[in-house]
């Protein structure tokens, strides 16, 4: 007989179904530039930045050590969506922009990804929606974020 209680079954159903699709579905685009989702919000948030970003200024809003977010930089850079500029008062600093190569295809993933969005607001509702996004932001600051007691 199955003890675990309904809400966690209902949990583990859910997370690997509706994560999994929502991951699939947002990631199929990206896939065909070789990003992962990962490389695409970090080639999004230099390009969305109004000031030039550093790798550690990216691995503090990612809440990831700078050594994984190098790895996902040098995709970036490989595929010539990004380039770096020193800092002249100390070279070790480098400055993150996109090329025009990588705000082309930055624009062409908005655009991709709002389609989907827009059928998710199409089928379920605005209301919902948001009422899942304040969920997640909720989460984020409550449980991710929360000060460790």
């Amino acid at each position: 007989m199955n003890d675990t209680p309904k809400m966690l079954d209902d949990f583990l159903k859910y997370y690997s179904t509706v994560l999994r699709y929502m991951d699939d579905y947002i990631s199929e685009p990206i896939k065909q530039f070789h990003l992962t989702f990962d490389a695409f919000l970090i080639m999004h948030e230099i390009g969305s930045s109004r000031q030039p970003l550093l790798l550690m200024d990216i691995a503090d809003n990612h809440h990831v050590s700078r050594s994984a977010i190098s790895r996902q930089i040098s995709v970036l850079l490989k595929y010539d969506y990004i380039y770096q500029v020193a800092n002249p008062a100390d070279r070790r600093q480098k400055s993150l922009l996109l090329t025009t190569k990588g705000q082309d295809i930055d624009q062409q993933l908005i655009a991709a990804i709002q389609n989907v969005f827009d059928s998710w607001i199409k089928q379920l509702g605005g209301n919902r929606v948001e009422g899942m996004l304040d969920f997640f932001s909720d989460f984020t600051t409550q449980v991710i974020q929360a000060p460790e007691k």
